[in-house]
């Protein structure tokens, strides 16, 4: 039944597409005839000259097509994942609730009895409700860092190969295009884009025991590029080094990188003049592990005290630090949003384990934005490994994870396959 489906669906598309595809087959007919007369007048050999004629209009080809319809792509692209995306998006939010559900009585004040009288069961509420969860957190985790991150980084690579972004590698020049063609083709979707897949695969596994919300971060494209992507006067071999989230010095709840857990607080801090250097707008979508979180209104007075404009932010990091507070949530009265700020007075977070971009979206032109080369690594940088390998309890889980991976690669996938999968096949 399944077999009969998709035979329909693509017959439907080669007719609705049938003046595009009548074009291409003459593109690829004339390479292929004019390949096949040239070979077979100077090589006596027209069968090899019709295949390269082939493969010559088939990378001409993809070229200009993805060229031109790069923006089309990133617009049915990002459409058509706020469609199947809802339920995951809902169950995303879920579990963010779920997580603290009492942070939504909290958003007004709170006197010292009811403060002290909630402080006792939140520890093993915490417990109950981390257990409770951990189906959305594998549902969340396979969706974002294998669907969402492995399809935005793996459509980078590949554009890569085709659309280069570096005048090193062909860009602007169709000789050097041709010349570079197999390096970025071995470089990008193949070397790059297995690395891309491994990290996500084990992410995923660790995402299973450290809660990680995708949350969403506002700026500018120019700090989003830097942030996020590669620098294109730097040597290849760059792309080891770190991108940088810069932790904001002053802020209504301390001292580091900020995000919300809705797109409304992103566009707010994107759309802030003084923080736009360029007119690009920008919405960085991240997974973020925030670890032990401080809400401001179950705080000491003290702390609650110096949130907002006039506080102080070294008594708020300065407290984190001591009770082993990573994050802090607090309700921004004032545009009426939660904001998460992840302590970081030290810029030690800042391409680390605990934010991992999955995509950019440019609100100026309403479309996924493209990143020239693909983003930088969550694992396979040197940041994040030297975070890892200070933890020996987070080595143990990367490890854990790693042998997870590996088991699935060469005899779970058969399980789930045999178990589940090869009956709608």
């Amino acid at each position: 039944m399944l077999s009969w489906i998709i035979i329909i669906i693509i017959g439907l598309i080669v007719y609705a597409f049938r003046d595009e595809l009548f074009a291409v087959a003459a593109f690829i007919g004339t390479f292929m005839a004019v390949g096949a007369l040239l070979f077979w007048i100077i090589f006596d050999n027209a069968s090899l000259g019709a295949t390269v004629g082939f493969w010559f209009a088939l990378f001409i080809g993809l070229k200009i097509v993805l060229q031109n319809m790069g923006a089309e792509y990133a617009n049915i692209f990002e459409y058509a994942y706020r469609i199947i995306s809802f339920p995951f998006w809902f169950l995303n939010r879920l579990q963010h609730i779920l997580m603290e559900p009492w942070r939504y009585l909290t958003k007004d004040y709170i006197s010292y009895s009811t403060r002290d009288a909630i402080q006792p069961w939140i520890y093993p509420i915490e417990i109950v409700l981390y257990i409770l969860i951990t189906p959305l957190r594998l549902i969340n985790a396979i969706n974002y860092n294998i669907f969402v991150y492995c399809t935005t980084e793996l459509y980078d690579l590949i554009l890569e190969v085709f659309v280069p972004g570096s005048y090193d590698e062909g860009k602007g020049d169709f000789v050097g295009w041709i010349i570079w063609f197999p390096v970025r083709l071995v470089k990008y979707p193949i070397f790059h884009g297995s690395l891309v897949l491994i990290e996500a695969a084990i992410w995923t596994v660790i995402d299973i025991f450290i809660p990680t919300i995708t949350m969403y971060h506002g700026t500018d494209l120019t700090a989003a590029n830097a942030i996020v992507g590669n620098d294109w006067n730097s040597a290849y071999y760059k792309r080891w080094t770190d991108g940088t989230f810069s932790a904001s010095r002053r802020g209504w709840a301390g001292a580091g990188v900020y995000f919300g857990s809705s797109r409304k607080t992103a566009a707010g801090y994107a759309y802030d003049s003084y923080r736009l250097s360029d007119n690009n707008p920008v919405m960085i979508a991240c997974r973020v592990s925030l670890g032990k979180i401080l809400n401001y209104r179950l705080a000491p007075n003290e702390i609650h005290d110096n949130t907002g404009p006039y506080g102080i932010n070294a008594v708020i990091n300065k407290y984190a630090e001591k009770q082993g507070y990573t994050s802090g949530e607090w309700w921004n009265y004032n545009h009426d949003y939660w904001e998460f700020c992840l302590f970081d007075w030290q810029n030690r977070y800042n391409h680390p384990w605990r934010i991992r971009p999955i995509y950019v979206f440019n609100f100026r032109t309403g479309l996924a934005q493209h990143i020239n080369g693909g983003f930088r690594h969550w694992l396979f940088s040197k940041a994040v490994l030297k975070d890892i390998f200070n933890s020996t309890q987070f080595m143990i889980m990367l490890g854990i994870a790693v042998v997870i991976v590996i088991w699935f690669i060469f005899y779970g996938w058969e399980y789930v396959w045999d178990e589940y999968l090869w009956y709608y096949f």
